[in-house]
């Protein structure tokens, strides 16, 4: 079996895990630690599954399952073969799923295994490191013995496991092969169309393409699919806020890994999405707890290190999650979130005075500046009374260009509904795709 092959750990091996953990202890027999994993080391310790093994499978099952179950007792388990893959640039576990990043590439479905198994690799990995998981921090963040940096999270901060390894390169790339990859021009590189409107999965630009033309949602799922811009839904209570960002996020490439975070569950996100999901309380937790991850301490560690190509915030109430929504839009991630807010510009001042809070020193301008640079596109949600009942829609839509010398905002409104509040073409915020496309 290759390396990199799908490897699957099913309910029925966690059984078999346990026989052999039991031979082992009975044998005095160890397996190969951190710095043990050598060729000929694993070599041995096969050899000595494998005859635990023998009268517990059948022969023509038994080479595969002692390499399986010898794999899931080493190291980091399953994912160590991915490890060793040269070509692999990050690994990821999502509930029983396992992905890799190969060549800046999403590859999902590479294996599987079930939830408890990745419980207790994490488990083990932080014993192994001298670290210990505490029921308020159900975390482990450290550095493996060849340099990758491992990342992995527990219930109750993620509602499933979740792993993130980041694998460094053992060599230094030469300008020669920075050159091939492109990095210091597209000619040297893959052709580049220049399009920035062009979705690269072919199925959600067909999923695009089939919105009617010049529409205010098939403008929105554009914004998303292209990634192209950071989107902040406001509206007062009660005004669909959620359900945008919901219908909003099966829009998102279905390559791109994405984290979601939430206070409460609200969000019913498409299951196409490669997701972790965090649910964890905001910076003053209610209960008084104070030895447990508030949501700003989660969006820290995800953004620093678990390589998200989206984030997507339920809600935005509380001064650290303002400034980590910040964070992360301003480092190049796509960031979605909604905010409470009557106005385009009532959303925007909640928005800096909240993260204002959670960095006071460096004062309203500096907020401001990280406001415009991180935040594109503002959807502003209304909702009206009528004798059916309550009536939501889109009001406004709004580009953030900048600030300007006195520090206020520079705003272009794509789209505002009529008075009526009925739907019509969006020629200005097209205007805006077709700035963007031939930028």
């Amino acid at each position: 079996m290759a390396d990199t092959d799908q490897i699957v750990l099913r309910e029925k091996d966690l059984d078999l895990l346990e026989k052999v953990q039991e031979g082992l202890l009975k044998r005095k027999a160890q397996p190969p630690q951190w710095r043990e994993i050598t060729p000929d080391r694993m070599k041995v310790f096969r050899d000595a599954v494998e005859g635990i093994l023998i009268m517990l499978v059948r022969p023509a099952e038994l080479k595969n399952t002692a390499e399986r179950l010898s794999d899931a007792l080493v190291g980091i388990g399953l994912l160590q073969p991915f490890l060793r893959d040269t070509n692999v640039d990050e690994i990821y576990v999502r509930g029983e799923e396992i992905a890799i990043e190969r060549g800046g590439k999403l590859v999902r479905h590479v294996g599987s295994a079930p939830e408890s198994y990745w419980k207790r690799l994490i488990e083990r990995v932080a014993d192994l490191s001298g670290r210990q998981i505490e029921p308020g921090f159900s975390a482990v963040l450290i550095d493996l013995p060849d340099g990758a940096r491992f990342t992995g999270m527990l219930p109750p901060i993620m509602d499933a496991p979740a792993i993130n390894i980041r694998v460094f390169r053992k060599s230094a790339r030469s300008f020669e092969n920075l050159r091939k990859l492109g990095t210091f021009g597209k000619e040297h590189g893959p052709s580049l169309s220049g399009n920035s409107a062009d979705i690269i999965d072919d199925d959600l630009r067909a999923k695009v393409d089939s919105l009617p033309d010049q529409s205010l949602e098939k403008f929105l799922a554009w914004v998303v699919a292209a990634q192209t811009g950071n989107v902040m839904v406001a509206g007062q209570f009660s005004s669909g806020k959620t359900t945008l960002l919901n219908a909003i996020s099966s829009y998102v490439p279905p390559t791109s890994p994405v984290a979601v975070l939430e206070t409460f569950r609200e969000l019913q996100l498409s299951k196409d999405l490669f997701t972790m999901r965090a649910i964890a309380p905001s910076d003053k937790d209610d209960t008084g707890m104070t030895d447990r991850a508030t949501m700003e301490w989660v969006l820290n560690t995800i953004y620093t290190r678990a390589n998200p190509g989206a984030i997507i915030l339920g809600e935005i109430v509380s001064p650290g999650e303002a400034m980590q929504f910040l964070k992360a839009a301003n480092l190049g991630r796509r960031a979605y979130s909604t905010i409470h807010g009557g106005t385009v510009g009532a959303a925007l001042g909640r928005l800096e005075t909240l993260a204002l809070g959670n960095q006071p020193n460096l004062g309203l301008r500096a907020i401001r500046r990280m406001v415009a640079d991180g935040l594109d596109i503002v959807v502003l949600m209304n909702r009206r009374l009528h004798k059916h009942g309550a009536y939501r829609y889109v009001a406004d839509v709004v580009r953030v260009v900048g600030v300007d010398e006195t520090g206020e905002y520079i705003l272009d409104t794509l789209y505002q509904a009529d008075a009526a509040g009925d739907i019509d073409p969006v020629t200005a915020a097209w205007s805006y795709v077709k700035s963007e496309t031939e930028a």
